[in-house]
């Protein structure tokens, strides 16, 4: 990699969700000139008044020499912005670096990464754990795979978005972190709907349940962040009818990544699928777009 080829203050950021939203604010506090791009022309509003650069084509984004960086849905959306019509993949200058922070299965993220080595592009994968509030606060913890010397030229824009950043190995390693992470989010989840329905059903009061178990060994950060009961926890989507900060439909896609990796490898994950199944079972009632924490609903039938 050539030093210093491309200025590591000009950034192109593609997806502005509930994620990317944040952390391209947090790109432009620290003064990065960042150019920003999404197909929802909706999610645009938020940077109207700001200095960010707005463009209405995917090929702007490469007209000068950037750094790249993903927050999209899923592998999908990642393919087609980069191997699609019109793919980005075609326009991205040798050298440059690619960080995807998406959460994505690992076949996309090794073929995407292939092709674009064969470009003499960098790609990271980045995915990012923290959820809403730690892409706002720039907490977030991010775990990448790639090109070592490329992700130590890009340590310093990482550092601007989160506080935990680790690099794990070659391609694909930070996704397969990021699938055995939200597995093992998504068991804690369960676990703790359970627990609370369980101590409601005694009628233990839930307050003070939730003061014992989250100073004990039962504690976890998916009850002390999004607890599924209303009042107790500040952060928790129970508190505003289970708007999502993290919607059941990207826990599912998670857990799924998970399913796929472990048929992959020969593993059985037992708890894992439960959880697959009960989310399934969930999303299947039009639930999807309701955060993960809202799966309670459904515990407390069965």
């Amino acid at each position: 990699m050539r030093k210093n080829y491309f200025l590591m203050n000009k950034i192109s950021f593609i997806g502005l969700g509930n994620m990317g939203t944040p952390m391209v604010s947090n790109l432009l506090k620290h003064k990065y000139d960042v150019k920003v791009f999404d197909i929802n022309k909706n999610n645009y509003k938020p940077f109207k008044k700001t200095n960010a650069i707005i463009v209405e084509k995917k090929q702007e984004l490469s007209e000068d020499k950037r750094i790249f960086i993903s927050m999209l849905p899923d592998g999908d959306s990642l393919k087609k912005l980069v191997l699609g019509k019109n793919g980005l993949l075609n326009n991205l200058k040798k050298n440059s670096i690619f960080i995807d922070c998406s959460s994505v299965d690992y076949n996309t993220t090794v073929i995407i990464s292939e092709k674009m080595k064969k470009k003499g592009v960098y790609f990271l994968d980045s995915p990012v754990s923290g959820g809403i509030s730690g892409a706002k606060n720039a907490t977030l913890t991010i775990m990448v795979g790639g090109n070592k010397k490329a992700f130590d030229k890009s340590k310093t824009i990482l550092n601007t978005l989160g506080k935990n950043i680790i690099y794990v190995g070659k391609s694909g390693t930070g996704q397969i972190v990021k699938a055995c992470n939200n597995m093992m989010l998504g068991i804690n989840m369960v676990g703790v709907c359970e627990a609370f329905l369980l101590a409601k059903k005694y009628k233990i009061d839930l307050k003070k349940f939730y003061d014992i178990t989250s100073k004990s060994s039962g504690s976890s950060w998916a009850m002390n962040t999004h607890l599924p009961i209303e009042g107790i926890v500040k952060s928790s989507a129970a508190n505003n009818n289970f708007k999502p900060g993290y919607a059941a439909k990207l826990i599912l896609k998670d857990l799924q990544i998970a399913q796929d990796m472990a048929k992959h490898a020969n593993i059985k994950t037992s708890l894992g699928l439960k959880a697959l199944k009960l989310y399934k079972k969930f999303c299947n009632l039009d639930k999807n777009n309701l955060d993960y924490s809202a799966i309670i609903k459904i515990l407390s039938k069965i």
